[in-house]
Protein backbone atom coordinates (compact mmCIF):
# COMPACT_ATOMS: atom_id res chain seq x y z
CA UNK A 1 0.00 0.00 0.00
CA UNK A 2 1.45 3.06 -1.28
CA UNK A 3 1.86 5.87 1.33
CA UNK A 4 -0.15 9.40 0.77
CA UNK A 5 1.94 12.51 0.74
CA UNK A 6 0.24 15.71 2.22
CA UNK A 7 0.06 18.71 0.64
CA UNK A 8 2.45 20.58 2.59
CA UNK A 9 4.98 17.49 2.06
CA UNK A 10 4.91 18.15 -1.52
CA UNK A 11 5.35 21.80 -1.14
CA UNK A 12 8.65 21.46 0.68
CA UNK A 13 9.91 18.90 -1.87
CA UNK A 14 9.48 21.17 -4.60
CA UNK A 15 11.04 24.10 -2.50
CA UNK A 16 13.64 21.62 -1.86
CA UNK A 17 14.45 20.73 -5.35
CA UNK A 18 14.28 24.30 -6.24
CA UNK A 19 16.83 24.78 -4.12
CA UNK A 20 19.14 22.16 -4.94
CA UNK A 21 18.51 23.35 -8.54
CA UNK A 22 19.38 26.84 -7.51
CA UNK A 23 22.92 26.16 -5.66
CA UNK A 24 23.86 23.29 -8.22
CA UNK A 25 23.56 26.56 -11.35
CA UNK A 26 25.60 29.13 -8.90
CA UNK A 27 28.33 25.81 -8.13
CA UNK A 28 28.56 25.20 -12.06
CA UNK A 29 28.59 29.29 -12.76
CA UNK A 30 31.78 29.41 -10.64
CA UNK A 31 33.46 26.90 -12.78
CA UNK A 32 32.77 28.38 -16.41
CA UNK A 33 35.12 29.90 -18.36
CA UNK A 34 35.66 33.05 -17.94
CA UNK A 35 34.84 33.14 -14.66
CA UNK A 36 36.83 33.14 -11.42
CA UNK A 37 36.89 33.21 -7.52
CA UNK A 38 38.92 35.04 -5.39
CA UNK A 39 39.96 33.93 -2.17
CA UNK A 40 38.82 35.40 1.07
CA UNK A 41 39.56 36.05 4.69
CA UNK A 42 37.24 36.60 7.31
CA UNK A 43 38.32 37.79 10.66
CA UNK A 44 36.76 39.98 13.90
CA UNK A 45 37.99 42.00 17.03
CA UNK A 46 35.88 43.39 19.42
CA UNK A 47 35.27 46.66 17.48
CA UNK A 48 35.62 45.98 13.81
CA UNK A 49 35.21 42.76 11.31
CA UNK A 50 38.04 42.39 7.97
CA UNK A 51 37.56 41.17 4.89
CA UNK A 52 41.08 40.72 3.08
CA UNK A 53 40.09 39.31 -1.10
CA UNK A 54 42.86 38.10 -2.91
CA UNK A 55 43.11 40.10 -6.07
CA UNK A 56 46.45 40.34 -7.80
CA UNK A 57 46.53 42.17 -11.16
CA UNK A 58 42.99 43.51 -10.88
CA UNK A 59 42.79 46.99 -10.92
CA UNK A 60 40.89 48.85 -7.98
CA UNK A 61 38.76 50.61 -10.73
CA UNK A 62 37.32 47.10 -11.93
CA UNK A 63 35.95 46.22 -8.43
CA UNK A 64 32.73 46.86 -7.15
CA UNK A 65 31.80 46.30 -3.22
CA UNK A 66 28.30 46.85 -1.77
CA UNK A 67 26.54 45.60 1.35
CA UNK A 68 23.15 44.68 1.64
CA UNK A 69 21.18 43.00 3.89
CA UNK A 70 24.36 41.32 6.04
CA UNK A 71 25.70 40.49 2.60
CA UNK A 72 29.22 41.77 1.68
CA UNK A 73 29.20 41.42 -2.12
CA UNK A 74 32.73 41.77 -4.15
CA UNK A 75 32.55 41.67 -7.43
CA UNK A 76 34.94 43.08 -10.57
CA UNK A 77 36.87 41.55 -13.48
CA UNK A 78 40.51 40.60 -13.64
CA UNK A 79 41.35 41.20 -17.40
CA UNK A 80 44.34 39.14 -18.74
CA UNK A 81 47.64 41.33 -19.37
CA UNK A 82 49.09 42.01 -22.90
CA UNK A 83 52.23 40.63 -23.32
CA UNK A 84 52.80 40.29 -26.96
CA UNK A 85 50.85 41.54 -29.95
CA UNK A 86 51.42 38.25 -31.78
CA UNK A 87 49.14 35.35 -31.16
CA UNK A 88 50.59 33.02 -27.90
CA UNK A 89 50.24 29.35 -27.58
CA UNK A 90 50.48 28.69 -23.58
CA UNK A 91 50.98 25.19 -22.67
CA UNK A 92 50.02 25.84 -19.41
CA UNK A 93 47.50 28.68 -17.68
CA UNK A 94 46.96 28.53 -14.17
CA UNK A 95 45.76 31.94 -13.71
CA UNK A 96 42.15 32.61 -13.35
CA UNK A 97 40.70 36.39 -16.02
CA UNK A 98 37.53 37.23 -16.02
CA UNK A 99 34.38 38.35 -13.86
CA UNK A 100 34.47 37.29 -10.28
CA UNK A 101 31.94 37.91 -7.81
CA UNK A 102 31.90 37.05 -4.07
CA UNK A 103 29.26 37.08 -1.83
CA UNK A 104 30.41 36.86 1.94
CA UNK A 105 27.60 36.89 5.07
CA UNK A 106 28.73 39.11 7.50
CA UNK A 107 26.85 37.99 10.72
CA UNK A 108 27.37 40.94 12.81
CA UNK A 109 25.99 44.39 13.02
CA UNK A 110 28.20 47.14 11.37
CA UNK A 111 28.03 50.68 10.70
CA UNK A 112 28.17 50.62 6.58
CA UNK A 113 28.53 54.37 6.42
CA UNK A 114 31.75 54.17 7.82
CA UNK A 115 32.94 50.82 6.20
CA UNK A 116 36.70 51.55 4.09
CA UNK A 117 38.80 49.85 1.81
CA UNK A 118 41.94 49.74 0.79
CA UNK A 119 44.47 47.82 -2.03
CA UNK A 120 47.81 46.85 -0.87
CA UNK A 121 50.03 44.20 -2.65
CA UNK A 122 47.11 42.21 -4.79
CA UNK A 123 45.15 42.48 -1.07
CA UNK A 124 41.75 43.95 -1.01
CA UNK A 125 40.98 44.98 2.70
CA UNK A 126 37.79 46.11 4.14
CA UNK A 127 37.01 47.46 7.48
CA UNK A 128 33.55 47.04 8.52
CA UNK A 129 33.16 48.93 12.25
CA UNK A 130 30.90 47.21 14.22
CA UNK A 131 27.70 48.98 15.97
CA UNK A 132 27.73 48.59 19.59
CA UNK A 133 24.68 50.28 20.74
CA UNK A 134 22.60 47.79 18.49
CA UNK A 135 24.01 44.69 20.07
CA UNK A 136 23.23 43.14 23.24
CA UNK A 137 19.75 42.48 25.23
CA UNK A 138 16.71 44.68 25.74
CA UNK A 139 14.57 43.97 28.63
CA UNK A 140 10.80 44.54 27.57
CA UNK A 141 8.73 45.70 30.01
CA UNK A 142 5.14 43.60 30.49
CA UNK A 143 2.64 46.14 31.13
CA UNK A 144 -1.19 45.37 31.96
CA UNK A 145 -3.57 45.99 29.01
CA UNK A 146 -6.22 48.65 29.53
Amino acid sequence: MAKMRRPHQEEELRTLSADLVTEAEKFFARLSVGTWNPNIDLCATRDSVTVRVELPGVDPDDISLTIQEGVLRVQGIKREPVYSSKLLCYYCLERGYGKFSREISIDWVINAQKARAYMENGILTIDLPKLHERRGSIVIPITKKD
